[in-house]
């Protein structure tokens, strides 16, 4: 049964007043955030549409997503983190998880929040924009955080772990719908690839570490 917050391109377009291909278009430059099906078709998160349609109204144009996101000068930077960003909310929607079941609403309105810093830390980093000084202790801080309210919250280790692997999935699969990438050089490429896997290695290791710690 199709997810009535999933649009395809075509209800995009009619809630936009726009022609399909200017969808695929706005998809590809970042404007719109974008997932996509099994079998690859495009599809628009329909909260993102109608953030986009009330800011046209308002005579504003801001990007979907751009108040959780800081802004990077690479529009297929900007738009790869967003797509993650979405595909997150998306797959935890429809995939109910040991790990979130246990918090309470309050903490999770603070493991969203610590998620959108996360995100916006690993953006910097992707982009080239990050002091590494600083950016692994506070994406070690962050998870920490996250990782001791789990384990007070009595959720086990190993569901601890299957957060962290949730979030290693749902970035590898992002980075395959990095704008263009086919286009770049290889090498570019598994540049990105690497640098994902360093930081969401290091969210890992910083989960093992509040688990060591944290007293039982």
């Amino acid at each position: 049964m199709p997810d009535p917050n999933l649009l395809t391109v075509r209800q995009a377009a009619d809630l936009l007043g726009v022609h399909v291909d200017t969808i695929r278009r706005w998809t590809d430059e970042g404007r719109l955030p974008e997932t996509r099906t099994p079998g690859g078709h495009r599809r628009i998160p329909r909260e993102a549409a109608e953030a986009l349609r009330e800011a046209e109204r308002k005579g504003a144009s801001p990007s979907p997503l751009s108040a959780t996101l800081p802004q990077s000068e690479n529009p297929a930077d900007q738009a790869w983190a967003q797509h993650a960003v979405v595909h997150t909310r998306y797959e935890l929607s429809s995939r109910p998880s040991e790990w979130s079941g246990a918090l309470t609403e309050a903490d999770r309105q603070q493991s969203r929040e610590n998620g959108q810093r996360l995100m916006g830390l690993l953006l910097q980093y992707v982009s080239g924009k990050a002091d590494e000084g600083s950016l692994w202790p506070e994406v070690g801080r962050l998870t920490r955080n996250y990782a001791r309210k789990l384990k007070s919250r009595g959720v086990p280790y190993s569901d601890a772990l299957r957060a962290t692997l949730f979030f290693r999935d749902v970035l590898s699969e992002s980075t395959a719908y990095y704008p263009h990438l086919h286009e770049q050089p290889v090498t570019d490429q598994v540049a990105l690839v690497r640098k994902v896997n360093r930081f969401t290695n290091e969210v890992q290791l910083a989960i093992a570490d509040a688990y060591d710690r944290t007293p039982e």
